[in-house]
C-alpha cells in the first residue's frame, strides 16, 4: 500500500497543490505589518505633538488681545505664538487620526497621506520657528540684564544659545519624527517591493541621522553645563545653585547633572551611529539608550524641574517628558530597523543578505 492510501483521505480535498500556489508570500504580509507599525508610530508621535500644542495654546492665553497697540518693541507679538500653538494643535490632531485609522482600522489613502505631509512641512517649519527660534532669540536680543548666575550679557547670551540649540534637538524628534513616519507609512502604501526596497536602502541612513541628532542635543547640553559650573562661585557651589538658571529646556539648579547628561547623550547618540554600520555593537548601543533615556528624564523633567517648585513652571515638565521619550526612542528605533533591513525579504521571496 503506498503512503498516500494508508494515509487515509486528504482533508484538503486533493488541493494541496493548490493552496501552496496561493499562499501569501512573507514579504507581502511584512509590507502589511511594515504599514500598521509606520501607521501606530505616526499615532504615537502625533498624540504627543498634540499635546505640546494644547499646552502652549492654552499657554498663549487666547483671550487676551492679540494685536495690542501698546506693545513695546521688545515684546514678541501675541498672535505669533498664538498661530503657531494653534497650527501644532492641528497637524497633531491631523496626524493622528491619519495614524489610528491606519494602524487599527485599515483605513488608508496615499492622498490623504501626501496631503497630510504637505499641510505638516509647512506647519510645522512655521511652529518650529516660532517656538524654537523666535521667542528664545528675542530674549537673548533684547537682553538687559544677565540671567543667573552669569555676570555678562554675553555669558548670558551663549548659554541662552545652547537653550535653542538642545531645543532643536528635542522638537526635531518630535516633529520631524512624526513627519519621518509619515513618510515611511506613505512608503508602505506602494507596491510591496518598491517600498521594501527603499525602506532597506535608507534605513541605515536614517538611524545615522537620528543618533547624530542626539549628539548634536548632547554638545549644546554638556555646552551649558561647563558654562553653569565656571559660573558657580559664590552662587552655591557646583552642588546645587543658590537661585534658577533658565534656558529652556535648560531649567533647574544642578549645572553638574546638566553636564553629565549632555556627556551621556553625545556617548549614546555616537554608539548609535556606529551601530548603523557594525550591527553587532547593537546590544550594547540598546542598554547605553535605557541609561541615557533615565538621565535625561532625571534631568530634564522630575529632578530639575522638581527642585523649583512651587516657584517654576510645572509646565517644564509635561513639556519635557514626551520630549526626551521621543529623542531617546527614535535613534535606536532606525537603528534596529536598518539592523534588521539586512534579513528582510525580496519581492521574489529570497532573504536579504546574512548579518
Amino acid at each position: 500500500m503506498s503512503s498516500s492510501e494508508s494515509d487515509g483521505p486528504r482533508v484538503d480535498g486533493g488541493n494541496a497543490h493548490h493552496h501552496r500556489k496561493h499562499r501569501v508570500p512573507r514579504y507581502l504580509t511584512d509590507h502589511v505589518f511594515k504599514r500598521q507599525e509606520a501607521a501606530a508610530l505616526l499615532a504615537v508621535w502625533s498624540a504627543l505633538v498634540l499635546t505640546e500644542g494644547t499646552v502652549r495654546f492654552i499657554l498663549t492665553s487666547p483671550g487676551q488681545d492679540l494685536f495690542p497697540a501698546d506693545r513695546p518693541v521688545n515684546v514678541l507679538p501675541p498672535f505669533l505664538p498664538f498661530l503657531a500653538a494653534l497650527a501644532e494643535c492641528v497637524f497633531g490632531l491631523t496626524g493622528l487620526l491619519v495614524g489610528v485609522g491606519a494602524a487599527f482600522f485599515n483605513a488608508h489613502s496615499r492622498l490623504v497621506t501626501i496631503a497630510f505631509l504637505g499641510s505638516q512641512t509647512v506647519l510645522s517649519w512655521f511652529v518650529f520657528i516660532i517656538y524654537v527660534f523666535l521667542i528664545p532669540s528675542y530674549r537673548a536680543r533684547y537682553l538687559t540684564e544677565s540671567v543667573f548666575p552669569f555676570d555678562t550679557l554675553g555669558e548670558s547670551r551663549a548659554f541662552l544659545t545652547m537653550g535653542i540649540l538642545t531645543s532643536v534637538t528635542l522638537c526635531l524628534a518630535l516633529q520631524g519624527g512624526q513627519f519621518a513616519f509619515g513618510v515611511r507609512l506613505l512608503a508602505h502604501q506602494s507596491p510591496p517591493g518598491k517600498a521594501s526596497a527603499a525602506h532597506a536602502a535608507k534605513a541605515a541612513a536614517r538611524g545615522v541621522f537620528w543618533n547624530g541628532n542626539m549628539v548634536f542635543g548632547g554638545v549644546s547640553t554638556a555646552v551649558a553645563g561647563l558654562l553653569l559650573l565656571s559660573n558657580t562661585a559664590g552662587r552655591g557651589g557646583a552642588g546645587r545653585l543658590d537661585g534658577v538658571f533658565a534656558a529652556p529646556p535648560h531649567v533647574g539648579v544642578f549645572p553638574v547633572l546638566t553636564l553629565l547628561t549632555g556627556l551621556s547623550m553625545v556617548a549614546t547618540g555616537l554608539s548609535g551611529m556606529a551601530a548603523c554600520v557594525a550591527h553587532k555593537l547593537l546590544k550594547p548601543f540598546l542598554a547605553m539608550t535605557v541609561a541615557n533615556y533615565l538621565l535625561m528624564y532625571l534631568n530634564f523633567t522630575i529632578v530639575q524641574v522638581g527642585a523649583i517648585r512651587p516657584t517654576g513652571p510645572p509646565q517644564a515638565g509635561a513639556f519635557h517628558s514626551g520630549l526626551v521619550l521621543l529623542t531617546a526612542l527614535i535613534g535606536p528605533y532606525f537603528t534596529y530597523r536598518a539592523r534588521l533591513s539586512r534579513h528582510e525579504p525580496h519581492t521574489d521571496g529570497s532573504e536579504g543578505a546574512a548579518a
